[in-house]
């Protein structure tokens, strides 16, 4: 009788594991021909995007620079520095400890490379950054401080100035707030793409990553599934259920 019962369970648990891992199997049908008809700008925010000014190539001339060792003096430890520019303004970032992402949490300082002075993101700032990044006609209607977490950037860590354009897409601009990285844009079509993203891959918590426990537990069912349906051949087998006929 047990061993009748537990071959029962066996049978409706692979039924069941069958239709849950058939409904997420047609979900990423779905979601991924909407990602193959749906232009790459509509998905990634990239209607009026440009590459942002700091990632471009600048000249500048070296004996305009302040020292490095005059910078390092003033702050107590530096891991690594880099030298970017921000709104046509040279710049140090003095990273106290490197982060492995750009989006890990930030503990950097910015220095004007030629006066000294420590820079903060501030509004107007961050509102210039974002404005070199945006090819459309809209104004800009408002300017916000954020900080985590995000419903548009759930991998970002460090607060954000969410730049509002008033387009026909409701343009939104995202800059980091510790050291001007344009982070991207979102707008009313990224909306449906972030939905669809999250259902592609299964990332219910919203944690904006594949890797996830959901991605976890579905790798398990399909190998419970899997193992499950080849105890049924095997047993089908070996009972002799399987006819072949040779024509």
């Amino acid at each position: 009788m047990k061993g009748k019962a537990l071959k029962r369970w066996l049978r409706v648990g692979h039924y069941w594991l069958g239709v849950i891992v058939g409904v997420q199997l047609l979900i990423w049908l779905g979601t991924g021909i909407y990602f193959n008809i749906t232009p790459h700008e509509s998905l990634k925010g990239k209607l009026y995007f440009k590459t942002a000014p700091q990632l471009e190539k600048q000249s500048f001339s070296v004996n305009e620079l302040l020292p490095l060792a005059s910078i390092l003096a003033r702050v107590k430890s530096v891991e690594q520095v880099s030298l970017i520019t921000l709104n046509q303004r040279t710049v140090y970032v003095l990273d106290e400890q490197v982060q492995r992402y750009p989006h890990d949490c930030q503990q950097q300082t910015l220095i004007d490379a030629l006066s000294g002075e420590k820079m903060m993101i501030d509004a107007h700032l961050a509102e210039q950054l974002a404005k070199h990044t945006y090819t459309g006609h809209g104004k800009v209607i408002q300017t916000q401080k954020m900080t985590a977490p995000f419903d548009e950037w759930p991998k970002e860590c460090n607060p954000l100035w969410q730049v509002s354009i008033d387009d026909d897409v409701s343009t939104r601009i995202y800059v980091n707030a510790i050291n001007g990285r344009v982070v991207g844009h979102k707008n009313d079509q990224t909306e449906l793409a972030d939905f669809m993203f999250k259902l592609h891959f299964m990332d219910y918590l919203h944690q904006g990553s594949f890797n996830n426990p959901f991605s976890w537990l579905f790798g398990l069912m399909m190998l419970t599934l899997s193992l499950t349906g080849l105890y049924w051949v095997i047993e089908n087998m070996v009972m002799k259920r399987y006819r072949f006929k040779i024509t």
